[in-house]
């Protein structure tokens, strides 16, 4: 992003109800993700369907979420913000295991929709991971590893590899085969 480009880029972000670039979580925040996943992460297994929101702060620094979304196996759109909320980061979970799917790791949809809306974000997986997006860099690290979370127990430990503690953007394109 050009210098003249970035005080568009964040009155872009205030008017969509954005966090301004994304900073690294804290440690109260991450303790609110861990809870909130712990919940969400059973849910999104038992019934097969990805399960969304945005992480918000209030002024005395308290965390909360959004009304959450329901989605689908493979996808899932959060509400939008209201007039004047800002979120702090996105969050969501990926379903149930599945064979033709790896969902052990967040997807490059994950992790570039989490830089176009310039915040970090929060992925919960079936294997029990919650992983930390760097919505500024792309780079993104397990915050707590395999059954940390809730998990399928259908699933099936590293079928697609193992899975590293931590990837930048390029080395998630190439888990996945393609050329960014």
């Amino acid at each position: 992003m050009s210098r003249r480009s970035a005080p568009f880029f964040a009155a872009l972000c205030l008017a969509l109800g954005l966090a301004t670039p994304a900073a690294a979580q804290s440690a109260a925040e991450t303790a609110y993700v861990l809870a909130l996943m712990r919940g969400m992460n059973q849910l999104s297994v038992r019934f097969d369907r990805e399960v969304c929101g945005f992480v918000l702060r209030d002024a005395e620094g308290r965390y909360a979420s959004t009304k959450v979304s329901w989605g689908g196996h493979a996808s899932c759109a959060s509400l939008p913000l209201g007039p004047g909320v800002v979120a702090v980061s996105s969050w969501h979970t990926h379903a149930a295991f599945a064979r033709d799917y790896d969902g052990e790791v967040p997807s490059i949809q994950d992790v570039e929709g989490d830089m176009s809306m310039g915040v970090n974000g929060w992925v919960a997986t079936p294997g029990g991971r919650l992983w930390f997006v760097d919505g500024r860099t792309g780079d993104l690290r397990q915050v707590c590893g395999r059954g940390c979370l809730p998990s399928d127990p259908g699933f099936v430990p590293e079928i697609y590899g193992a899975v590293p503690e931590d990837f930048s953007l390029d080395r998630l394109y190439a888990r996945f085969g393609r050329a960014r």
